[in-house]
């Protein structure tokens, strides 16, 4: 389950169905984006870690792609 993805879209407080709008795909094609069964494209990828003000990387993967993101984001939380 991509549980990353769900936290960030609770924190935004949109619902599925705006989510769905703004990316323009089906609610229960966002659905299993968040249950894992299925991956957007990276164009849509891009515009959900947009969206939700977080990375492809940490909506996406388990971990960090390389060193210099996984600092970047130790900054920004800090």
């Amino acid at each position: 389950m991509r549980e990353v993805l769900r936290q960030y879209r609770l924190k935004s407080g949109m619902t599925v169905e705006q989510i769905a709008e703004i990316v323009k795909v089906a609610p229960s094609t966002y659905y299993k984006w968040e249950d894992g069964s299925r991956s957007p494209n990276i164009k849509k990828a891009l515009l959900l870690a947009k969206i939700l003000g977080s990375t492809v990387e940490e909506l996406f993967f388990d971990e960090y792609l390389d060193k210099t993101s996984k600092q970047n984001k130790k900054e920004s939380i800090q």
